[in-house]
């Protein structure tokens, strides 16, 4: 801008002494075209007189002015024949081609051919018809004339420098302001928002300084507001825990937040990349343009490193005319918890059904035999224990179910000061005809143990192991019960010295319904282990087990004391 106006200045000031050039050497020129009239007129009077009052011929009047300011005089015959020429011994040259002898009185300028000197003519018509023609040289003006044209040229010349320097200083003084003001749109376009100073000497600058400062002060409070809604918006969809995508009509990212960078191993540097920059899945690529293009709204699984994920792609295209707008969402859900539980509860409720089969199966078979009369009386009583026994079946298999769904969507811990030495007691005592019929010893080493916990679990953790114990143990064996604590643990063991478990199915024991052999009918529900792991789980502890193929097994439980 300064450099715009300096010139501009310049130009301007240039034009200015043009024109004034012009002017002056236009008037100049008539005053000197003028002056050269009257000069010569006067000259041409003057010689004409002193021809008039001469007596001689024209050649003695020339010899004797000849020499009288530098003139030149010449006189001419009615046909415009040389007569006499002060500066030319030629006589009879003829002169009627000449301008000044056509145009009498009027000034010329020209070189003669004669002398070949720059000279003024003039010529006038005498009383004896003949003519008289005077000439001076044009050169004693014309040093004037260059002085004065020099002098006016160096005058300009330190003038405009002069107007430079001053012009210079002035716009510097003028442009300073706007050199603020520039600075401070500058940084206002950058996200620096500063307070301008008010201390121009220009006072329409400082008013446009204040309006300036007023603007800063209305974007800094927006671009504040503006940042504590990105910055809430950001920690909120963090807190989804789901990764948010934002794609625009060139699937270019636009939007995206830690999770989902997480999820597909991508940095900030993705932004306004094209969506296979950090997205490899085909299908998910192609439900972003279909949202794109068609507006469909696609929802499915996606298997990403190991982990099923739940997409779900919108279009949210509310214009669609700014290419750099946001056009389609995607949410990316970690469902992999999920839909194991969904599998899970569908596995349950098969076996779960498969289990309750069996026994009503066996209970409808012995009721319809009676019923029909296909039993003999001395087998009724034994067809009744079996209906029996199934019934018993069927109602441990339920308790279990009650208990592990109890366990699962446990809401609020209710907990007790408990003896759990006296606890175990109680187990061993319940489960001692069981051991005794066959033949197994228990041997116990137990010391007085208080833990805050409700008494049912520890019962069916207690219950469950040592039952397992007792009847996966050869008659004539011995199983060792341990009750301790160690440091904030309470331990928990059995050992026994049964059939043992096979090391491929070691983990899956803790499953709900999972038999090693599944033909053998050993009246189990398939959910004692299971329990017992949700248990274990409940108080933050642990469950380990070892096993040795016809040694037996040891289970472990450790429970955290708070």
């Amino acid at each position: 801008m300064k450099r715009v106006l300096i010139r501009n200045n310049i130009l301007l000031l240039l034009g200015a002494f043009m024109l004034f050039f012009v002017v002056v050497f236009f008037a100049l020129y008539s005053f000197e075209r003028k002056n050269q009239e009257d000069l010569m007129n006067f000259i041409i009077d003057e010689v004409e007189v002193e021809y008039n009052v001469f007596i001689g011929t024209p050649l003695e009047f020339v010899e004797t002015y000849q020499n009288e300011n530098g003139r030149r005089i010449t006189i001419l015959d009615q046909n415009a024949i040389v007569l006499a020429d002060s500066h030319d011994e030629t006589i009879g040259t003829d002169k009627s081609g000449r301008p000044e002898i056509r145009n009498l009185g009027v000034v010329y300028k020209r070189t003669s051919d004669t002398i070949d000197v720059n000279l003024l003519y003039i010529a006038r018509r005498l009383d004896d018809d003949n003519y008289l023609r005077v000439a001076i040289p044009v050169d004693s003006k014309q040093a004037s004339y260059n002085s004065i044209i020099i002098v006016l040229v160096l005058t300009s010349a330190g003038f405009i420098l002069i107007f430079y320097l001053g012009l210079t200083q002035v716009s510097k003084n003028l442009l300073e302001p706007w050199k603020k003001v520039k600075d401070g749109l500058i940084d206002l376009n950058q996200g620096n928002v500063q307070m301008m100073s008010i201390n121009s000497p220009y006072p329409e600058i400082n008013e446009i300084i204040r309006e300036i400062n007023d603007i800063n002060l209305s974007t800094l409070r927006n671009l504040n507001a503006i940042e504590a809604y990105r910055v809430q918006l950001s920690e909120i969809l963090n807190e989804l825990k789901q990764g948010v995508i934002l794609f625009d009509k060139d699937e270019q990212f636009v939007f995206f937040n830690d999770d989902a960078k997480t999820l597909f191993n991508f940095d900030d540097d993705a932004y306004l990349k094209p969506s296979y920059y950090g997205i490899r899945d085909a299908q998910i690529r192609e439900s972003i343009t279909k949202a794109n293009h068609d507006k469909m709204t696609s929802t499915f699984d996606s298997t990403i490193d190991g982990k099923t994920i739940e997409v779900r792609i919108f279009n949210v295209d509310a214009q669609g005319f700014n290419r750099k707008e946001a056009t389609v969402l995607t949410l990316f859900k970690d469902v992999s918890q999920e839909r194991a539980m969904e599998q899970m509860k569908r596995d349950f409720f098969s076996h779960a059904s498969h289990e309750l089969k069996s026994p009503l199966t066996a209970i409808r078979g012995y009721a319809e035999l009676i019923e029909h009369g296909l039993v003999k009386p001395e087998e009724i009583i034994e067809s009744s224990h079996q209906i029996v026994k199934q019934t018993e079946t069927m109602s441990a298999l339920v308790e279990d179910m009650l208990m592990l769904s109890r366990l699962e969507n446990l809401k609020e811990k209710v907990y007790s000061k408990q003896d759990i030495d006296k606890l175990l007691k109680e187990v061993i005592d319940n489960l001692s005809a069981f051991a005794k019929s066959k033949n197994i010893k228990l041997n116990v080493n137990s010391k007085p143990l208080s833990f805050m916990c409700d008494p049912l679990d520890l019962q069916k953790l207690y219950k469950n192991l040592i039952e397992n114990a007792i009847k996966y143990s050869e008659p004539n064996k011995n199983v060792n019960i341990d009750l301790e604590q160690k440091d904030d643990d309470i331990i928990f063991s059995v050992k026994d010295q049964g059939i043992g478990i096979e090391p491929e199915y070691q983990q899956r024991v803790f499953e709900r319904f999972f038999r090693v052999d599944k033909g053998r009918l050993d009246g189990g529900t398939g959910l004692g282990l299971a329990i017992v792991k949700h248990i274990a789980l409940k108080y933050n502890g642990s469950v380990e087990l070892s096993s040795t193929l016809s040694k037996g097994t040891k289970m472990t439980i450790k429970l955290k004391i708070e």
